[in-house]
């Protein structure tokens, strides 16, 4: 149907094309097949040839210029404000200004031959490709860019895994759109200031009233742009279906290899507890939502922290991973922190292998050690033969399986949970808990565990339960905000 309608909307071009031509006559306005048939005549000469690899050469030049300062500065603007709003009048000079009217002073300066064309068509394109990579670095996912903080920290794991992936259907529309614009403007370029190329051509032509030529010229330049689409969006679909495919792979796992791993998991532990002291935090709204908080976690201890929506759990999970700097207070933990998020944080564009090997490779492993026992990790936690499949295709229960291999993948000194089964039906809850407590079996280490639901976690003999409660609510002031419970029963 879509090709249907392609060919229906070519039929009507055709039709309008022919009546422009009874209209006004065939001098100022050739009939198609004319001009289709000019154009190919035109292909059969080597100097056409020419003209056109001249223009595709500027071309290449001067987009590739484009595209690493426009690049640069879009990476730049969307980081930071300040940035954005000092680009933004330069970006907005040379998108609103007709081209023509800093293209002659250009060739002024530059005189006629390569440069002043490339500046050209740089200068068109940069605006373009400014934007659309700006616009990419202002929906970065700021959930995954706070995941890889705790899992991944350093400015290379953020680039690699977040930044230039989530950036490349920017860079993709970039390119396509930025090669048209860039045929384009080599014609104003060419026209003004060259004596050779495609945009010269048509002005020779128009010069010297060959409209036959002149639109022979002008077809000859839509089948450039359409061929170098069609050409790039292949290319671009080859090279994705390349990574999903080098993504699938799975190598194979030495038993060796994976005996040392194992052995390693099981050695580094940690011997640290982790320590809350006078910990305070308000909004920058100036809501406060902890006063003083102090909280002691011995090595191998549980802490369960339950309460209202709103009392300030979340933040003070973020405080006790770092991700969160409070107001007063100190705040002793173990440098490895393993954390369980509420919602999933996984990389959409990387295998459930990769994501779970994540904190392994940028600790230092190889890739080979690092899926090796991120395929250990996968099997433990119930997700055996799913290491070459990618996050989408999991379901819930799957996916916080998944997020149980990440952050024991980071052979963390402590752990963290964030409401981690929110969602879950209760059956898969009780399923998660027992894999949790399974793997802190082998594991054991300080954890904190935020949840609404403290009846359904397993009660163990290191397991401490606490309550927090609100500031605005419990007319406590700075007094036991956090209480423990000292008497817990679970319901039967």
């Amino acid at each position: 149907m879509t090709k249907l309608f392609a060919i229906f909307g070519i039929v009507i071009l055709l039709l309008v094309w022919m009546a422009g031509t009874l209209l006004v006559g065939s001098f100022i306005i050739p009939p198609p097949w004319l001009t289709l048939l000019d154009t190919f005549n035109m292909l059969g000469i080597a100097h056409t040839w020419i003209q056109i690899l001249i223009t595709l050469s500027r071309v290449a030049l001067g987009f590739f210029l484009s595209f690493i300062l426009g690049s640069a500065v879009g990476i730049l603007s969307g980081a930071s404000k300040e940035l954005k709003a000092f680009f933004r009048p330069l970006i907005l000079l040379l998108q609103g200004i007709p081209p023509i009217l800093w293209a002659i002073p250009l060739i002024l300066i530059f005189g006629t031959g390569h440069i002043s064309p490339i500046l050209v068509i740089a200068l068109i394109c940069f605006p373009l490709v400014a934007m659309n990579i700006s616009e990419g670095m202002t929906s970065v996912p700021r959930d995954l860019e706070e995941m890889l903080k705790v899992f991944t920290p350093g400015l290379y794991p953020k680039l690699r895994e977040l930044i230039f992936p989530h950036l490349k259907p920017f860079i993709a529309a970039s390119l396509k759109l930025g090669i048209v614009l860039g045929i384009k403007a080599s014609v104003v370029g060419e026209y003004f200031g060259s004596n050779n190329g495609i945009g010269f051509q048509i002005q020779a032509a128009y010069q010297s009233l060959q409209v036959r030529n002149l639109f022979s010229w002008g077809m000859l330049l839509v089948f450039l742009i359409i061929f170098s689409n069609k050409i790039l969006s292949r290319l671009l679909r080859i090279k994705e279906r390349d990574e999903k495919a080098g993504e699938r792979k799975t190598s194979e796992c030495k038993s060796e290899t994976l005996e040392i791993m194992k052995k390693s998991f099981l050695r580094d532990l940690s011997h640290e507890g982790i320590k809350l002291e006078n910990v305070s935090y308000t909004y920058p709204a100036g809501v406060e939502v902890l006063r003083n908080i102090s909280l002691t976690i011995e090595p191998e201890e549980i802490a369960v922290i339950s309460g209202e929506s709103g009392t300030g759990k979340t933040t003070l999970l973020k405080a006790a991973s770092c991700l969160l700097e409070p107001d007063s207070g100190r705040i002793t933990v173990p440098d490895k922190i393993g954390l369980v998020f509420q919602d999933d944080r996984l990389l959409p564009w990387r295998s459930n292998a990769w994501n779970a090997a994540l904190p392994l490779f940028y600790s230092g492993n190889s890739m080979e050690e690092s899926l090796c026992f991120a395929s250990y990790l996968l099997t433990e936690v119930g997700l055996s033969n799913q290491e070459a499949g990618y996050p989408e295709e999991l379901s819930g229960g799957m996916k916080k399986r998944l997020c149980f291999a990440r952050c024991f993948a980071r052979f963390p000194e402590a752990v963290l949970l964030d409401e981690p089964f929110t969602g879950l039906h209760e059956e898969a809850r009780r399923l998660l808990w027992m894999r949790l407590f399974d793997l802190l079996e082998l594991h054991p280490v300080p954890v904190i565990i935020v949840t609404h639901f403290p009846l359904e976690v397993p009660v163990k003999k290191n397991c401490r339960f606490y309550t927090l409660r609100s500031l605005t609510n419990s007319g406590c002031g700075s007094l036991n905000q956090l209480i423990e419970k000292s008497r817990f029963q679970k319901e039967k």
